[in-house]
């Protein structure tokens, strides 16, 4: 391929210099300013629609991928913007150096220090695969999809990585699982941050409150997980932005009743923690990721729609109370199906049901501490409990299972008894109404009915 008039090529870049020694592209006289451009060994084939700063290229080899350089404020590319690619590039080469996994790697990268050009390979965005041809996205795939987003940036996080620009567009579908594109405005370890506290941080509909205005050093961590819960949440309901903040389980607007029925209500409770105001109340990464997880463990299955004016029931009552109560009635509403599967362990087929809507009915109570003062009746020191046991076998011997409530924590609790004296016991820490607790709550009977099918 001839050079341009004028110009040379530099030995170390690859990069064609015109006259005036332009690293961007060179021209022969008279040409217009769309003739191919040139990186390297790369060549332009049609600029990114609505990018000027991306663009589709392919190599020498016949290899396509997508070119990022800095991109143009004004018609100029500041220091800062500057800074911000020489550093993704880096960082990126890095990542990519170490194989891991789902982030869009770099193929290719400009030789010189500082860099001011890198390649990618081209990918699809999630959404598409998600929804092919505008169809609308299953709640269960696009959960999937973000659980292994969640698992990217939760270990992203534990090498000090926030990435602060979470929204569809930078989720991509690459080598069949979605991959993290776009790390411009991450947070690395042990870099200076380069934007001011006036300056907001992140994709405007999808920025989490603290992000607005962040103070220098803000963690980005809780940001991520907001703005990743707002684009799970746009995946499933088909919308272009989501719903200003928290998703309160009692708002219509943030309901995925019409797409999931009862499955919604499951993770209604997951997509509220996730968008806590304060960040503190936020769901950590690894939290959320496994939430997820605990969900898709709950639905294996395809979930099935429903009309949100078919909502009604215990389900909908429960999304409608106050926080307190919502968990002492989501407790009582999970207790039923393991008493029964308990009750068979015991080859009788009979529990105790009024007991769920009473303190100590028929004297069941569970006789160790379980984590809480010395205080047999409890009363005073919890903010609800929920008690059931199975009717007691030939020799004295039944199952009390249970839980006890202290603002949004649930202690479930579990106890083989005979004769006033605990034969076996369990307990775990849990909020009731995330998926993890039913989880944990199957986990616990299928122990117990372990346990007890081994006595003597």
């Amino acid at each position: 391929m001839p050079e341009p008039l004028g110009a040379h090529r530099d030995a170390q870049s690859g990069w064609v210099k015109g006259p005036q020694g332009c690293r961007c592209c060179s021209t022969l006289p008279g040409m217009s300013a769309t003739a191919p451009l040139s990186w390297g060994s790369w060549r332009q084939v049609r600029p990114m629609k609505g990018f000027g700063h991306v663009r589709i290229v392919k190599h020498d080899d016949g290899r396509e991928g997508v070119l990022k350089s800095p991109r143009p404020r004004g018609g100029k590319v500041n220091r800062t913007t500057q800074q911000r690619l020489q550093e993704e590039v880096r960082r990126m080469q890095q990542l990519t150096r170490d194989g891991v996994t789902g982030i869009v790697p770099v193929l290719d990268a400009d030789p010189d220090d500082p860099p001011q050009w890198f390649v990618m390979p081209r990918a699809v965005k999630l959404r598409g695969v998600l929804s092919p041809g505008g169809r609308p996205a299953g709640l269960r795939e696009v959960v999937e999809a973000i659980r292994q987003v969640a698992d990217t940036l939760a270990v992203r996080a534990e090498r000090g990585i926030s990435h602060r620009d979470i929204k569809p567009d930078n989720l991509l579908h690459y080598q069949g699982r979605p991959a993290v594109a776009d790390f411009g405005i991450a947070a690395w370890p042990k870099r200076p941050e380069l934007t001011a506290s006036t300056q907001k941080m992140g994709p405007l509909y999808f920025l989490a409150p603290e992000m607005r205005f962040p103070e220098p050093g803000t963690p980005g961590y809780p940001a991520d997980v907001w703005s990743l819960a707002k684009t799970l949440f746009v995946l499933a309901k088909g919308l272009e932005y989501p719903p200003e903040g928290t998703h309160y389980l009692q708002g219509s607007e943030y309901s995925l009743w019409a797409q999931a029925g009862e499955a919604a209500m499951d993770l209604a409770p997951v997509l509220e923690a996730a968008t806590a105001y304060e960040p503190h109340d936020r769901l950590p990464m690894a939290v959320f990721r496994d939430e997820l997880a605990a969900w898709l463990e709950l639905h294996p299955g395809p979930v099935a729609p429903a009309h949100p004016a078919f909502r009604r029931g215990l389900r909908a009552l429960t999304a409608a109370t106050a926080a307190a109560r919502r968990h002492e009635e989501e407790l009582r509403r999970l207790l039923p199906a393991q008493m029964r599967g308990l009750a068979k362990t015991q080859q009788n087929d009979r529990w105790l049901a009024p007991a769920l809507g009473e303190r100590h009915p028929e004297g069941v109570r569970l006789i160790e501490l379980h984590g809480y003062p010395d205080d047999l009746e409890y009363d005073g020191e919890v903010d609800g409990m929920a008690l059931s046991s199975t009717v007691p076998d030939a020799v004295g011997r039944r199952i009390v299972l249970g839980g006890f409530l202290m603002g949004t924590t649930t202690t479930l609790a579990a106890e083989i008894q005979q004769d006033g004296k605990v034969l076996a016991s369990w307990d775990e820490d849990v909020n009731v109404l995330l998926p993890s607790a039913l989880v944990a709550l199957r986990r616990i009977t299928s122990e117990v009915e372990a346990a007890y099918t081994k006595l003597p």
